[in-house]
């Protein structure tokens, strides 16, 4: 045996070191072997400035072409070994051991790869030493055992191992590792593969927005790797219209990389057919008795500002080009997409099969897609005819063992694992018929690296066209149905359309009811999708959270009544109408006394704005004095739909108390304006004896002084002229002066 190192490097982008164990984690069909517990005790611990994501030995052994051996040759493979170890690793011997007898079957061969089984007899075939390894690095051997070492060996596939040991360090355990693969002896043609590829992206609403799809069809995103993984390969698309959808609606608002990828991917020659919108699953609808699919064909709620999808572009018309401009498409269409094909899950009756094969446009045929553990013969791990029959409806059969390890393949960024995923799907494939048409169909996943996803579509396509018209043309094989129908989500349908009734006719209060309407049918068709919610208890825990979702919304617009007293025969009674719709609304508030002789009137029509609360007067009459009543109030759409649950005002009436106000406040003002007559007829009348007392006084005093002696009476004319004379010289005397 030979062994060539062709590599031996520090790994110094953490981000890869971190990639390869992400890999690990994800239990791979044949991973790089996880470091026993000796290892890890022997591993240094890191110094404080590092903390690695992963520490010990990974190897890998690769058989060359994917594991496919021609018995009576050499037997080459690459042993790719890593130290995630913050210390270097010493020299050290990879044993290579194998099975001399063929695994049975895919059971068999799973359980060898996962480690789920006992370890089967094993044989050595050689020894590799490996040279050092630094802290942190790779080395990557190419080995060759010869034929005689490996013996002559049978059709199977064969169970292959790699057993890494090293010498201990001082004090410590010697580190150790394994890997687990396979030898693949051909029995025949092999086995070519048509792949199906799911395009699907999630949105966090009901459409993905201007910002999700800026960041998807960047040119790291997930809707251009998905596009890069594709470009050049046989793959058959299966594309979401949901994703079309959002970006034409958008309108001169989508984001340029966008519209570019819309372009690029109407622009590629591969095969495709639709999914339903929001990649439904179309085998609940019709466990729950549905004769049609659920369909989107009303998008005027979420157009953009150019009020209209964006048509696509035409080209400069020719000499002999029309000029008649083409109709603008349909949000959801996809140029050259077959309609005729189902993808649904997996859980089926033959009734229910029945019922698809109607699904198509105005009931024409359609073939599901369904995985082979749906029937007998791939329920107990053998393979199954890719085009079959079930009571007369034609079926399309992807193999699932196939399918699970190339989807490994799909999802791997690093080339080892990449390696082992795809020897563990040669493996797989050995099972099909020699030289046989082989479907696969990826699991649905939104995001996958570009070069996992084109080794995924061309390690097994033979170089030949991904068309469907192969298997469709290959005749049918009756087959035998081995699941049942899964009674949780044929229940939920039947719920949420009821749901949806409801709501259809509460929506009759906006002035376009699709607002409400179309969102709840792409909401519902989403939570229906085949890759989500694919556990019972999480699909459980998602159907309730939608219902009472819906359930808030058909209770976002009621009645908030006041319970007033009323003085007054005649008021104005406040009401107020809650509207939490992000819409306008358009009720008639409906109000019945309990009274006959109080007038309110019946019917109220009433707008009310977005997010807010109207206040609306109601004008009452009172024909009684003193009552207790009750106004009885509802709210209907201009249709006549209840909406919301009827309130009550409770309602005081003192009208009495009007009148006995009005004569105590108009007896008080009487008394005050008595009060203030009569202080002014005794203020004037005290004012009055004062003048005439006053008038008296003075009539006296000069009738005395006119009875004075002549002697008195010239003495006081004497004495004025004396002082008249005297003041005439001062007043001289300071005119003078002046």
């Amino acid at each position: 045996m030979t062994a060539t190192t062709t590599a031996n490097s520090p790994l110094r982008l953490r981000l890869r070191r971190a990639a390869g164990a992400v890999a690990v984690a994800l239990g791979l069909a044949l991973p790089l072997a996880v470091p026993t517990p000796a290892a890890a005790e022997s591993t240094p611990t890191p110094s404080p400035t590092q903390t690695p994501e992963h520490e010990g030995v990974q190897v890998a052994l690769l058989p060359d072409a994917k594991g496919s051996y021609i018995s009576g040759t050499p037997l080459s493979a690459t042993l790719a070994l890593r130290n995630d170890a913050t210390t270097g690793l010493g020299v050290g011997t990879v044993h290579l051991e194998l099975g001399r007898t063929a695994l049975g079957d895919r059971h068999a061969v799973s359980a060898w790869l996962d480690g789920s089984a006992d370890t089967p007899a094993l044989s050595p075939i050689g020894d590799v030493r490996t040279t050092a390894v630094g802290a942190e690095g790779t080395s990557r051997t190419q080995v060759v055992v010869p034929a005689g070492d490996v013996g002559a060996l049978a059709p199977g596939v064969y169970p292959l191992r790699a057993r890494f040991e090293a010498p201990a360090a001082a004090g410590a355990p010697a580190p150790a590792a394994d890997s687990r693969t396979v030898l693949v002896v051909a029995q025949g043609a092999p086995a070519t593969v048509i792949t199906v590829v799911p395009i699907t992206a999630a949105p966090k609403g009901d459409l993905l927005s201007a910002a999700e799809l800026t960041a998807l069809t960047a040119p790291e995103g997930a809707l251009t790797a998905q596009l890069d993984g594709v470009a050049g390969t046989p793959a058959v698309l299966a594309i979401d219209p949901s994703i079309p959808t959002a970006i034409r609606v958008l309108g001169t608002a989508a984001p340029a990389t966008a519209t570019a990828w819309l372009a690029r991917l109407e622009a590629l020659p591969n095969e495709r057919f639709t999914l339903q919108f929001g990649d439904a699953d179309a085998t609940a609808q019709a466990a729950a008795g549905l004769t049609a699919p659920l369909t989107v064909d009303d998008f005027a709620p979420f157009l953009g500002p150019a009020g209209s999808p964006p048509s696509t572009p035409t080209p400069t018309p020719t000499a002999t080009a029309t000029t008649t401009a083409p109709a603008e498409p349909s949000p959801d269409a996809i140029t050259g997409a077959r309609s005729d094909i189902l993808w649904p899950r997996g859980e089926v009756t033959p009734a229910q099969i029945a019922t698809m094969s109607h699904y198509g446009e105005a009931g024409s045929t359609t073939i599901p897609i369904l995985p082979s553990t749906a029937f007998t013969a791939g329920a107990e791990g053998g393979a199954v005819a890719t085009r079959g029959t079930v009571g007369g409806s034609a079926v399309l059969v992807s193999d699932e063992a196939v399918s699970a390890a190339l989807s490994d393949v799909a999802a791997q960024s690093d080339a080892n694992a990449r390696g082992s995923a795809l020897t563990a799907a040669n493996a797989m494939l050995w099972f099909d018929a020699p030289g046989s048409t082989v479907l696969a169909g990826l699991s649905r996943a939104d995001s996958r690296p570009a070069q996992g996803l084109a080794d995924a579509v061309t390690a097994f396509s033979g170089g030949l066209d991904g068309r469907l018209d192969r298997v469709l043309s290959a005749p049918p094989v009756e087959l035998s149905v081995a699941t049942e129908s899964a009674e949780d989500r044929a229940a939920a349908v039947l719920a949420l359309q009821q749901d949806a009734d409801r709501l259809a006719q509460f929506a009759t209060i906006l002035e376009r009811p699709a607002d409400l309407t179309v969102r709840e049918r792409i909401s519902m068709m989403r939570l229906l999708g085949v890759g989500v919610h694919t556990t019972p208890e999480d699909f459980a825990a998602a159907l309730n959270g939608h219902r009472t979702a819906t359930q808030k919304t058909m209770e976002a617009v009621g009645i908030q009544p006041s319970n007033p007293i009323l003085i007054s025969p005649k008021v104005n009674v406040p009401v107020w109408v809650r509207n939490d719709l992000p819409y306008p609304v358009r009720v008639r508030l409906h109000v019945v006394p309990s009274d006959s002789r109080i007038e309110v009137p019946a019917a109220t029509d009433v707008e009310a704005l977005p997010s807010s609360t109207t206040p609306v007067r109601l004008p009452l009459e009172s024909h009684v004095a003193n009552a207790e009543i009750t106004l009885s109030m509802s709210l209907t759409s201009p249709t006549g739909v209840a909406i919301g649950p009827q309130q009550t005002a409770r309602l005081t009436i003192r009208a009495e108390w009007e009148t006995i106000g009005l004569i105590v406040f108009g007896t008080l003002g009487l008394l005050l304006i008595g009060a203030g007559i009569f202080r002014t007829v005794r203020r004037r009348k005290a004012v009055a004896k004062t003048h005439a007392a006053e008038g008296m006084e003075g009539s006296v005093g000069g009738q005395q002084q006119d009875d004075a002696p002549p002697s008195e009476a010239m003495e006081r004319s004497g004495s004025a002229s004396a002082s008249s004379a005297s003041a005439e010289p001062e007043s001289s005397r300071e005119e003078a002066h002046e």
